[in-house]
């Protein structure tokens, strides 16, 4: 247990504070500690709307203090969406949405206030304190999401391993014969998930429990029988999906083998509490200022074209679903 002391001017009081990941107990003092409603008026006094939400969308100077863009709230083709810089405000005139820097990010990430604080805040470089949540509902969701992403780094970590070992060898080779380098190997973080059901589970079941991993989309399971869980990927090219920040969220397997009973060419993670295919895009976390930069997307079908393209400087992702979801359209015409 970590102990924050805080400083502001309140009367003396307990509370407990907490992120998804773990729980820290900070003593406000007399001596005066820093309040929740403190600490959310630091990071929005040094966080720049203008540039937080730039992140996401591409926005053109009008005027003196706005800026305009296309609402990533609903489809348009013409701009109705404006951020003042010196009220640090946004409003669409299109669909009516309109808050401040947190109630934008809290909106277009589709989390809890607490989460759009603490990402901000991150963005910005803002230490962070643990908050409470409104509800112990909304706390256990959210901490579950930080378990799983947890989880899905650390399984990426194993199977950028695992590529490695003598049993990854069938794999490289596989690699190398479509033109890959040890660099864009490493760029990527494309792993090997063993051919055993068994190897991945051993690695994480010390720190996660068997209800976590059976939400993460990693295992499979024979209903009637008990801890019985195995890996979903076996003897398969791991490339890792990541969300528009970087964390990984999902994969998508290319199997090595050739007989009846491999399963699909391509398997990929079906939905869970973190991924939901139709909202993301593979490589955007990489490619999106080069989007910006360009002007253009360029849209490919698999994970080894998307690789091929990126490597050639281009602004290029491959939907992670069949076919480019509205969503995932409208973020590009966004960018």
């Amino acid at each position: 247990m970590v102990t924050l002391t805080l400083r502001s001017g309140i009367a003396d009081c307990t509370k407990v504070l907490a992120f998804p990941w773990c729980e820290i107990s900070s003593t406000m003092v007399r001596s005066g500690m820093t309040t929740l409603n403190d600490f959310k008026e630091t990071v929005r006094q040094q966080a720049d709307i203008v540039r937080v939400i730039g992140d996401y969308i591409k926005l053109k100077k009008a005027g003196a203090q706005n800026f305009v863009g296309l609402c990533p709230f609903h489809g348009e083709k013409t701009p109705s969406f404006s951020v003042h810089a010196t009220r640090q405000y946004f409003h669409c005139f299109g669909c009516g949405k309109s808050g401040d820097v947190f109630k934008f990010v809290q909106e277009h990430e589709q989390i809890s206030f607490p989460e759009a604080l603490r990402l901000v805040a991150e963005k910005v470089g803002v230490p962070l304190p643990k908050m409470q949540y409104s509800s112990e509902g909304e706390a256990e969701d959210a901490r579950q999401r930080g378990q799983l992403i947890e989880m899905h780094e650390r399984a990426c970590k194993f199977f950028e391993d695992q590529l490695r070992r003598p049993e990854g060898a069938h794999a490289r080779e596989y690699l190398a014969g479509r033109g890959l380098k040890e660099e864009t190997i490493r760029t990527f973080r494309i792993g090997y998930a063993p051919d055993s059901g068994f190897t991945l589970k051993d690695r994480l079941k010390n720190d996660f429990s068997e209800a976590l991993m059976r939400a993460s989309g990693l295992f499979s399971w024979k209903e009637g029988a008990e801890s019985n869980i195995y890996s979903k990927f076996r003897n398969r090219i791991m490339f890792p999906i990541a969300n528009e920040n970087g964390k990984i969220i999902a994969f998508t397997g290319r199997t090595l083998a050739t007989d009846e009973k491999a399963g699909p060419k391509y398997m990929n993670s079906p939905e869970t509490p973190i991924y939901s295919k139709g909202r993301v895009l593979y490589n955007l976390d990489r490619a999106k200022e080069a989007i910006r930069k360009l002007g253009y997307v360029i849209i490919v079908e698999g994970q080894m074209d998307c690789i091929a393209v990126y490597s050639g400087g281009d602004g290029v992702y491959r939907n992670a679903g069949a076919a480019a979801g509205k969503v995932q359209q409208r973020y590009c015409r966004q960018l």
